[in-house]
């Protein structure tokens, strides 16, 4: 098994590739990953889309830590250009809400870790701003209000 194979498994993340892994600091490794999908789906039609229009600014994404260091994921998010409705889009992807920095399962942990304490702890805890901590908290807090609502 090569150091990305393995990587792949310890990220287990569907439909993401790491490609490589650069230690920045002692503290902190950094996941360069691309989406294995060789197609996405068109958020205006929902027709299936292979046609790369191009690639959006990378960006650094806070995901779980890995061997109790920081761990970032290096990812630029692709747009494709829909042959049925001929509107361009950003794909999108399961692992991670749009607009925010940080994966769907770092958000739960910090949810879960600020449940235990208090936000100020969690952010220092956590390298981040209380405020940063706060946003997650409440938007995971009205997801799992939302949930229960509908299991009624």
């Amino acid at each position: 098994m090569n150091n990305n194979d393995l990587l792949n498994k310890l990220l287990g993340l569907s439909n993401l590739e790491v490609m490589r892994s650069e230690f920045s600091s002692d503290e902190q490794v950094i996941l360069f990953v691309e989406s294995s999908m060789p197609v996405a789906s068109c958020p205006e039609c929902g027709h299936i889309s292979d046609q790369l229009h191009d690639l959006g600014e990378v960006q650094l994404i806070r995901d779980l830590p890995i061997a109790e260091r920081r761990c970032y994921l290096s990812y630029q998010a692709r747009r494709f250009k829909c042959e049925h409705c001929q509107k361009t889009f950003v794909e999108r992807v399961n692992w991670k809400r749009p607009h925010v920095s940080y994966t769907e399962r770092y958000e739960h942990y910090v949810y879960q870790k600020v449940r235990r304490e208090t936000v100020s702890q969690a952010a220092q805890d956590e390298g981040l701003s209380e405020e940063a901590v706060q946003a997650i908290f409440e938007h995971r807090a009205k997801k799992r209000l939302r949930r229960a609502a509908t299991h009624k």
